[in-house]
């Protein structure tokens, strides 16, 4: 039957041609594990092609339906496990490792100096996708409207705001107007789901192509001649590499999605000057230098454009044909240099963050006792469940509020909010104030749907 239909196949769009073509590619060198990243990174975009389609056939872009609509999200289940968070948290985790995957496989690309004649055209492509993978990372921040969603993006786009001249002027048509709104909104998921995969699809066939057409640079060890000598097409051995690259990849995403999954703040809240902004990780660096240097343009600004027209200029200012790492120590040192201090400044950036409260699990238990007790749940929401009064609290232990915070929050909320409705709690003891205020951190953190549930 195989057969046949392969048969069937060949005669009518030539599929064993089509396959040779493929499969039989030379490899100089021969087949090597080296030549896996840009297999994974191919992976991870299809797969966060599939999961985004998946997820839009839920997701309302709206301001009044994105929140709830991610929150049905996560709430979806298939015989108790709950694929719909499962779908969101491969997504998540897929678009950050999508953005290493790439960069992984430019910076091999670099070290091997793969992007010498004649891949000059490749490398710039090559570039293209990474500022298209760092777009859409940005673009789907926001989606789940969010409280983390909703500041990350002020932060995001007031940086793009500080870019002389026209900074303002491309800051307030992102955004389709002065503030976060439907417009802003619109903008983003358009760009997302529709704009981006277009360019992607594109931009990735024509590397494809070129790749294709001036084929794999091969070692940086060796002559040409011992290359050609030792050279293997794509399957079987490449094919096997590319397939174990795939399949590590996806159980890391699976794993993390599992463990970590992205979880929901409240719904944004534009009136909430309470919350601590934070960007996306992959912004960190650039975020730790607006608070370091000044002008906040130089940090902001003048070093990612640096960077930029550097990985663009790269194949022309550097030809020599020499392509072993050991042979450019400048241009090599120079580089690492610049990774390893974006790694500095990130980590940096996350320990200058709010920390979570360690949560006391004998506390939590008893503060949900005093949550109920204190008809807390007849305003506020939590894993569906109470009233709509207050804000929906199901995953407050994520905003990293302090307990000093919380229990002010409890006993005087004014202080914070000066037009809050909700009354002062002022009966409750220190120790349940302590222990109201572990539940609260607990919430979104410790398990779901319940948190004291959680094992």
């Amino acid at each position: 039957m195989g057969q046949k239909i392969v048969e069937y196949l060949d005669e009518r769009v030539r599929i064993r041609a089509l396959m040779s073509f493929l499969l039989n590619e030379p490899m100089p060198g021969g087949s090597r594990w080296a030549y896996i990243p840009g297999s994974m990174v191919l992976f991870v975009l299809i797969l966060q092609f599939i999961t985004g389609m998946m997820l839009a056939f839920y997701y309302g872009g709206t301001p009044d339906h994105a929140w709830d609509s991610v929150n049905y999200i996560d709430h979806l289940t298939y015989k108790g496990v709950p694929v719909g968070r499962l779908i969101r948290g491969i997504h998540y985790w897929g678009s950050s490792i999508m953005v290493i995957a790439v960069g992984i496989h430019l910076l091999q690309v670099f070290l091997w100096g793969a992007y010498k004649r004649p891949r000059e055209i490749m490398w710039l492509v090559g570039t293209v996708l990474l500022a298209l993978t760092m777009t859409a990372a940005f673009s789907g921040y926001l989606l789940p409207w969010d409280e983390r969603a909703y500041w990350g993006t002020i932060v995001g786009t007031n940086m793009i705001g500080l870019i002389p001249l026209v900074g303002e002027a491309i800051k307030d048509a992102i955004r389709g107007g002065v503030g976060l709104g439907a417009l802003t909104l619109s903008h983003f998921f358009t760009l997302h789901t529709m704009i981006l995969p277009t360019l992607f699809i594109l931009f990735v066939m024509l590397h494809m192509v070129i790749f294709r057409r001036v084929g794999p640079a091969g070692p940086f060890s060796g002559t040409p001649e011992q290359n050609e000598a030792t050279k293997d097409t794509f399957y079987p051995r490449q094919v096997l590499m590319d397939s174990f690259g795939m399949m590590g990849v996806f159980i890391l995403i699976l794993i993390l999605a599992i463990l970590r999954p992205p979880g929901l703040e409240s719904v944004a809240n534009p009136s909430n000057a309470a919350y601590n902004p934070t960007p996306a990780w992959y912004f960190d660096w650039i975020f730790q230098l607006l608070k370091m240097i000044r002008p906040e343009i130089v940090g902001v600004v003048g070093l990612p454009v640096l960077i930029a027209v550097v990985l663009v200029l790269l194949p022309f200012l550097d030809k020599k044909p020499v392509r072993s790492p050991f042979r450019r120590p400048l241009s090599v040192l120079s580089t690492l240099f610049v990774l390893v201090s974006m790694v500095v400044l990130s980590i940096m950036a996350e320990n200058g963050y709010k920390k979570l409260v360690e949560v006391d699990r004998a506390s939590m238990v008893r503060g949900q006792v005093v949550f109920n007790q204190s008809g807390c749940i007849g305003c506020h929401t939590v894993f569906g469940k109470g009233g709509k009064i207050g804000p929906d609290l199901s995953e407050e232990g994520l905003v990293g509020h302090s307990e000093h915070w919380l229990t002010v929050q409890f006993v005087n909320s004014k202080a914070h909010f000066p037009d809050s409705i909700m009354p002062d709690f002022t009966y409750l003891t220190k120790q349940q104030q302590h222990d109201l205020a572990m539940y609260i951190s607990s919430l979104g953190r410790m398990g779901w749907p319940d948190p004291t549930k959680a094992q």
